[in-house]
């Protein structure tokens, strides 16, 4: 006897006996279960089975039993343990970044930018959306086709095209790699002639156990493809192959055109595809050393391509979830900005009484009211869950379109599949039209570029996945100066504070981005942008209070810290720390720069281009060129330009000498007492990749990322040496030192004043950074002429140390040649705008262009192109 509880909501009708003989209920598990005697006992109910036959029995027929009330039958889980699905259904439920081999897709594509767009709809589909690795082979792509211009969202592009062929089609394979199913991805072989292109991958999935790597190889060899050709190729890759897979898994796809594959065998590899896949040949094959964890299925091709496409699916998998991977969504939460929550946040803000907040202490009244405020806005502003697709070619069309392709394709009707290529194509012409609708009345800048992102994929920045300890990062960010101890400031001018009005503050107020990162204290910066006129009066109070008694609240002095990665190359990765602080913070940085730039107006460095209003890198480069070109118009034999650069130059200003130089010029005390405390007891932490670390003091430097930090870090260069025979050029922590040579003396005047700037950035405690500091000699003389001249002149140092010298250098986006041509600017110009070229050529395609070229071409040429031809100026006018 065995007794299994139904829910106490359950209607059951108590029945003596019921016998159903293969009635439909249960018919793909028994063919005859006997269930008797279910009685009610008080409001729970249980159901119990024997296996006696009563005699005598009462028998229904089977309309009878379908008017009952449903009974939720219980069935033993030995009768369901069959139809489980067995490793296809594990396959569908296991999650992409959870699996150990990758689910492979290969085929011949005949021109890969041609068929982006079809590859990018396809993967979106229920079939292939769990594809770990895409191998593609006749890709078509030359040395003008970037990455970004072919790259699919979520995989890696490693490719080999066609180099040596004098031919313009033809050729190429490329090679994708799932992001969330490995990232520790590299080339380790490449081959290339004219008529065999071959590229391999190492991967190193996150969960691999039984292979100590997973080695995919990518082949493409032409139908002409000589036996001599075949051999030399056969030869390198059986060295290579011999030497570096060994304990792991080896897949060989690729498109062999009937060639001898007797290699690949040789080395214990075994075809999985025993299908044709063009016409009645096998000319796709793939072959795997551990054949016997795949197999292989023919899919319909890709758009009009010849080739099928064989998709190989592993019998091995990891851990079972429930979800499956099919759910093409991406959950997204969100905050719900819409009208109507913030008309409920400004009547909540506007009949509140701000006059209960006012306590003695500044602290808490500060903290009282961040409570508030985030109460009000978690109220008001609901976070909502959304489900998102980003497939721009999702509809229910497109995907019926699809099925009745691999019917017929299964079929053999060739007539059948041409004319469901062209219903497939007409359909993504009407859903580009509807983003073409979307795109043209998008007046959001900054939502006009999402959508352009969306259509051409974007640009992907492949960051190298090192693994860092946050704490250990964040102790980098900090500098520890020689004098932590901030000096007690005597100020020249010691009026009184007079304070700030309602309109400023709320012009500072609706200054605040709302699109950057919350601060330490999690207030969003919305709340003050759409609640300015409301905020302005209590806030105005506060902060005139602040800065009268010179305190900056303890809440206020939290730095959030997130690095941005500069670069992903190298054997290290560097990082820029942005500083986020409270807005509270910035709006009172804001309202303290209102003071401070017309006191220090005095102080206005002209040689300083960065960060001033209608000044630019272009400003600073033709002030450059201007002093060097006129150098050269009078005379001069050459004209030397040393380019400088300090090392964390925002990180390591030492704040007392900061403090001394403010206490000496013309600021207000209160502002020097109230940027005392501003600077003193402040921490740090940073956020990276999901991570915090500990909060840890900070001596040193102005946040990066901060409203004053600009301001005050050129304020704080304003007293470098300077000299009338010798140009200087500032921008940011860049600085540039040029003077005219026509004899040894001017050799010696430069190295000695580059000395000074060395021996002030030392006692100013910035430390000059060796390997960016670089030294261009320019001259219009010939070569052969100007390395006599600077042979016999001396090198240009700095404390007797040689600055190595180079003949160009990238300066503020400009390529600088010592011979001032701008070839090379021109050709690195040239070559941006060819690749940008092919965003409009794939948006004409995509029919985002119609039915109004003009405009839309409009709208990407002026961000795009004007840009880059900006920088074309200077050598226009040269």
């Amino acid at each position: 006897m065995s007794w299994k509880k139904f829910p106490t909501s359950s209607w059951i009708r108590p029945l003596t006996c019921i016998n159903l003989y293969n009635g439909g209920l249960l018919k793909s598990w028994a063919t005859k279960i006997s269930i008797l005697h279910i009685a009610s006992i008080s409001s729970d109910l249980f159901c119990f089975s024997y296996s006696i036959m009563y005699p005598s029995r009462i028998t229904y027929s089977r309309d009878y039993l379908i008017c009952l009330q449903p009974v939720d039958l219980r069935v033993y889980n030995n009768l369901k343990k069959k139809h489980h699905g067995g490793w296809q259904r594990s396959l569908k439920c296991t999650p992409m970044h959870q699996m150990t081999v990758p689910v492979i897709m290969s085929t011949n594509c005949r021109s890969l930018s041609n068929k982006i767009n079809y590859l990018h709809s396809l993967l979106y589909s229920n079939v292939y959306c769990n594809t770990g690795v895409i191998t593609l082979q006749e890709t078509w792509l030359h040395d003008s086709y970037d990455d970004n211009l072919v790259s699919l969202s979520g995989f890696t592009i490693y490719r080999q095209d066609r180099c040596s062929s004098k031919k313009k089609r033809g050729g190429g394979v490329a090679t994708f790699i799932n992001s969330q199913w490995s990232t520790a991805n590299n080339i380790c072989f490449k081959f290339s002639n004219d008529n065999i292109d071959c590229i391999t991958v190492k991967c190193r999935p996150k969960h691999l156990s039984k292979y100590s790597f997973i080695f995919v190889t990518n082949i493409y060899i032409t139908p002409c493809c000589s036996p001599s050709e075949l051999s030399i190729f056969a030869d390198e890759f059986t060295i290579f192959a011999a030497a570096s897979f060994g304990n792991s898994l080896s897949i060989v796809t690729g498109d062999f055109n009937s060639s001898d594959c007797s290699f690949i065998t040789l080395l214990g590899h075994e075809n999985v595809v025993n299908f044709p896949t063009r016409q009645n040949t096998s000319l796709d094959l793939v072959f795997i050393n551990d054949s016997g964890i795949y197999e292989a299925r023919k899919r319909a091709p890709l758009f009009n391509s010849d080739h099928c496409i064989v998709r190989v699916l592993p019998k091995i998998y990891g851990k079972l979830h429930s979800k499956a991977l099919s759910n093409l969504s991406k959950k997204v939460v969100h905050r719900c900005y819409s009208n109507e929550n913030v008309h409920h946040l400004r009547n909540m803000l506007s009949d509140t009484r701000w006059d209960l907040f006012n306590d003695d202490s500044l602290d808490d009244n500060i903290s009282n009211i961040t409570s508030y405020l985030k109460f009000c806005f978690e109220i008001c502003c609901p976070k909502e869950t959304l489900f998102v697709k980003f497939d721009r070619f999702a509809s229910p069309q497109l995907k019926k379109l699809r099925r009745e392709k691999e019917k017929l394709y299964k079929m053999k009707d060739k007539s059948g599949v041409k004319r469901i290529n062209f219903l497939i194509k007409s359909e993504m012409q009407r859903l580009n039209v509807i983003y073409n609708q979307k795109f043209i009345s998008c007046k959001n800048p900054s939502n006009m570029w999402k959508l352009f992102k969306e259509i051409t994929g974007g640009k992907q920045i492949n960051i190298i996945p090192y693994s860092f300890d946050v704490c250990t990062l964040n102790k980098s960010f900090i500098y520890s100066p020689s004098n932590a101890m901030l000096p007690s400031i005597t100020c020249v001018n010691n009026n009184p504070f007079p304070g700030f009005n309602t309109n400023d503050v709320q012009k500072c107020l609706k200054s605040l981005n709302p699109s950057q990162s919350l601060g330490p204290d999690y207030v969003p910066s919305i709340i003050f942008k759409k609640c300015s006129d409301i905020l302005c009066h209590p806030l105005t109070d506060l902060f005139n209070k602040s800065f009268s008694d010179n305190i900056v609240p303890a809440v206020w002095k939290d730095i959030k810290v997130v690095p941005i990665p500069k670069s992903s190359t190298g054997a290290c990765l560097k990082f820029r720390a942005i500083a986020i602080t409270s807005p509270f913070l910035k709006t009172m940085e804001k309202l303290l720069l209102l003071s401070l730039v017309p006191s220090l107006k005095s102080f206005n460095d002209p040689k300083q281009f960065a960060y001033k209003h209608s000044r630019s890198t272009l400003d600073a480069a033709a002030v450059l060129y201007h002093n060097i070109a006129s150098s050269l118009d009078k005379g001069a034999k050459f004209v030397r330009c040393a380019f400088l650069d300090y090392t964390s130059a925002f990180d390591s200003v030492p704040r007392d000498i900061l403090l001394n130089k403010l206490a000496a010029s013309q600021t207000e005390c209160w502002a020097v007492n109230w940027l005392h405390s501003y600077f003193s007891d402040r921490k740090q932490y940073t956020v990276y990749k999901g991570k915090t670390s500990t909060s840890l003091p900070t001596e040193a430097g102005v946040p990066q990322g901060a409203v004053l930090s600009p301001f005050l870090f050129s304020f704080f260069l304003h007293d470098l040496p300077h000299s009338d025979e010798i140009n200087f050029v500032k921008y940011t922590d860049d600085l540039t030192v040029s003077m005219a040579v026509n004899s040894q003396l001017d050799c010696t005047k430069i190295n000695s004043f580059l000395s000074e700037v060395s021996k002030w950035s030392e006692s100013n405690g910035l430390k000059l950074n060796p390997s960016k500091i670089k030294t261009v000699d320019f001259s219009l003389r010939c070569k052969r002429q100007l390395k006599e001249i600077i042979d016999s002149h001396d090198s240009c140092k700095i404390d007797d140390n040689d600055i190595g010298i180079k003949s160009e250098i990238k300066y503020l986006g400009l390529i600088l040649s010592s011979d001032l041509s701008w070839s090379s600017h021109v050709l690195a110009i040239s070559s941006k705008i060819f690749r940008l070229t092919f965003y409009i050529k794939k948006l004409r395609h995509s029919g985002i262009t119609q039915p109004n070229p003009p405009l839309t071409v409009h709208k990407l040429l002026h961000p795009t192109y004007s840009s880059l031809l900006l920088t074309l100026i200077l050598s226009w006018f040269a």
